[in-house]
């Protein structure tokens, strides 16, 4: 396919303020894990959490973005690598409604940190579940799930919450951790067409990325949560060159560090920018 242009670049040397207009979204740099943040104002959405250890450094990235309120916060899943830092948040802002597709747990998956959290998820007060084609309007964006529908098996990734964020014309697509049988899924049910952002599924593991799924989203920016020399190998060598091929500009945080964006909301493209943001490692 014919590249998207990338229309602007903007590589700020300082975090956008907080009053800026339109919708942020950035993929924090969490290492070995996951943690999205939607941001209006100073208001924000937090989908995933990143692991136990990082959630310090998201609750200080949130603070230093301007976030004073957190409306909400998604869990796709409750693999440690993306929800074990749920106590730590939800300390942090104990009003804060907990959305999560509260499927059983699978009987054969019982890590300690995966039992906790859902334990506490079933006793949260403040909890809403969430299943495909459900939506929450929140401050002019729409948050779809577009995945699961029902319970139908064991895999926690294959039961991902899968997000669509549409805020304007624009469009920006959440995998999760989903695989290649949740991307034809969406497809044969007609529910994903382009998108200016596709944050990867699986950090860009061997079983995400199916090349029929990139083609019909033909993403202008792709974006990769992942630590530096993933034990498991990720991102594998395989997705990158479909995300190549079928998308525009590829960033991951191992390289780039934390990714950002910023959905303008006047009828324009969305555009990459860069807060000033140290590296976990260097904290």
């Amino acid at each position: 396919m014919t590249r998207w242009p990338l229309l602007f670049t903007l590589w700020c040397v300082a975090a956008l303020p907080a009053a800026q207009a339109g919708m942020r979204l950035v993929v924090l740099d969490v290492g070995e894990g996951q943690a999205v943040l939607l941001q209006r104002e100073e208001h924000g959405v937090l989908v995933d959490t990143g692991h136990a250890g990082m959630a310090r450094h998201v609750l200080e990235r949130l603070a230093a973005l301007g976030v004073q309120r957190l409306d909400y916060l998604f869990l796709t899943h409750l693999h440690p690598d993306h929800a074990s830092g749920y106590f730590r948040i939800r300390e942090a802002f104990p009003d804060t409604p907990v959305v999560y597709n509260f499927h059983p747990l699978p009987r054969h998956v019982r890590p300690d940190m995966v039992r906790w959290v859902d334990e506490a998820l079933s006793q949260d007060e403040q909890r809403i579940k969430m299943a495909a084609g459900d939506v929450i309007q929140w401050r002019g964006a729409a948050i779809e799930a577009l995945w699961p529908e029902t319970f139908t098996g064991h895999n926690l990734n294959r039961h991902s919450l899968v997000l669509q964020v549409r805020y304007g014309k624009h469009r920006a697509l959440l995998m999760g951790d989903a695989d290649k049988p949740v991307e034809r899924q969406l497809l044969q049910r007609g529910r994903v067409g382009p998108v200016e952002l596709l944050v990867v599924g699986h950090h860009g593991a061997a079983d995400s990325g199916d090349e029929e799924f990139l083609a019909r989203t033909q993403p202008r920016y792709s974006a990769i949560s992942v630590n530096k020399d993933n034990i498991r190998g990720y991102p594998a060598a395989e997705t990158l060159a479909l995300l190549r091929r079928h998308s525009g500009k590829v960033l991951r945080t191992d390289r780039d560090g934390e990714v950002c964006f910023l959905f303008p909301g006047d009828g324009t493209n969305p555009r990459p920018c860069r807060p000033r943001s140290p590296r976990p490692s260097e904290q």
